[in-house]
């Protein structure tokens, strides 16, 4: 009975033996079945937050390239304009003393003592008091007349000189002949003529110079236009619709042709021959009719004829020389006559900026810029003078005399 038992429970065993390997490996199964839907679920979730950030991702970036896809206005600062540097002297005359002086020391001999302030400069504008020629006859009846010799064209432009007024009371010294070929001299010397022309309209013509795209425009008129000096040959200076000639002072033209100028310019300027001989003061007429002209459009006043320094006025934005006195000529009988300025304007597209005054001693006929005590009866003279027209001239680090226009400067 107890054998039989003892096999009956071995086999009992066996089979529970083979039970617990069947459920082990079962369990195994299941354990690595779950392993594996939990990885492909970690899978499947992995891939899920991978696609959510792509999406937020994109969402995010979304306001960013909308941004990008604006047009953004660029503003572009302007480009800085340069000042334009600009001389202006008085009375040059090649004739004369002067010429018998350039026949014996040479043709630079007036300007041997001159530094390089025309050289330099953007623009240099002198009135040129003699015609240039070999041909033509002296005026009948007119005292003196002058007439320099054509090849001094060549040297005025060697000196610097940009633009000349020709309206003056000698540009026909020598009548018509010596006065076209003035004309077509400066023309072929590359020097612009102001002031005069083969008529009326052409003396009326502006001459309009661009420098570092600034548009500087100029006008001449003289005060002795329509003078004639022998009844039998009343050949006047001033020029028609028919007959060669200069631009006449007449208060209504000038202001017809700065009107008809200002809006094709930056910078004005209007040459006057005009004033006394000899007299420093300017009169009320005169001033008036400078401050008309400024109050027109004229930016630059540059007066010439009384062959003395005159004062300068600071007046309405703009800038009047009176009296530029004589720069090359042969009056050396007197203190004054050897007296002169060059006066250098800075010029903006806002207009008139610094001027400097530069004294001026005439040496037979040759000019120089003069310093220290050589220069100051010069500087004494014309600060009083332009004292007595309401501008304060100050004396700058070189000695020199300047003004402003613009409080910017």
């Amino acid at each position: 009975m107890h054998r039989d038992s003892d096999v009956e429970d071995m086999a009992n065993f066996r089979v529970d033996k083979k039970a617990v390997q069947y459920m082990t490996g079962l369990l195994v199964f299941v354990n690595q079945w779950l392993l594996i839907r939990e990885v492909m679920a970690l899978k499947r979730l992995a891939i899920l937050l991978l696609f959510l950030m792509i999406i937020l991702g994109v969402a995010a970036c979304e306001p960013e390239q909308h941004q990008q896809s604006e047009p953004v206005a660029v503003v572009e600062p302007e480009p800085e304009v340069e000042s334009v540097k600009l001389a202006a002297v008085g009375d040059v005359m090649l004739a004369r003393k002067v010429d018998r002086l350039m026949r014996s020391g040479g043709d630079d001999y007036p300007f041997a003592k001159l530094g390089q302030e025309l050289q330099e400069a953007d623009l240099a504008f002198a009135n040129l008091e003699s015609p240039l020629s070999a041909r033509g006859e002296p005026m009948p009846g007119k005292g003196i007349c002058f007439r320099g010799r054509p090849e001094m064209v060549a040297r005025l432009a060697q000196a610097g000189f940009d633009v000349v007024s020709i309206a003056n009371n000698h540009a026909l010294d020598y009548d018509e002949p010596a006065f076209l070929d003035t004309l077509d001299l400066l023309t072929a010397a590359g020097i612009k003529a102001v002031g005069g022309g083969k008529n009326i309209t052409e003396a009326r013509q502006p001459v309009i110079i661009e420098r570092k795209g600034l548009k500087i425009g100029f006008l001449a008129y003289t005060d002795y236009a329509d003078i004639y000096f022998h009844n039998r040959y009343p050949r006047r200076f001033q020029a028609t619709d028919e007959i060669s000639g200069v631009a006449p002072l007449v208060e209504a033209e000038i202001r017809e042709d700065i009107a008809a100028l200002r809006e094709q310019v930056d910078i004005l300027v209007v040459s006057l021959h005009w004033g006394l001989e000899y007299v420093h003061e300017t009169d009320a007429a005169r001033r008036q009719l400078a401050h008309t002209l400024i109050d027109d459009g004229a930016d630059i006043i540059l007066g010439h004829h009384p062959h003395v320094l005159q004062g300068i006025e600071s007046y309405n934005d703009g800038l009047i020389a009176y009296s530029l006195g004589n720069f090359i000529f042969d009056q050396n009988q007197k203190l004054s006559t050897r007296q002169g300025l060059m006066l250098e304007v800075e010029l903006t597209p806002q207009g008139v900026g610094k001027a400097t005054i530069y004294p001026v001693f005439i040496d037979e006929s040759q000019p120089r810029i003069v310093s220290g005590e050589e220069a100051q009866d010069i500087l004494d003279l014309v600060q009083k003078l332009s004292e007595d027209l309401d501008t304060i001239l100050e004396v700058n680090q070189e000695g020199n005399l300047s003004v402003t226009t613009d409080p910017s400067f």
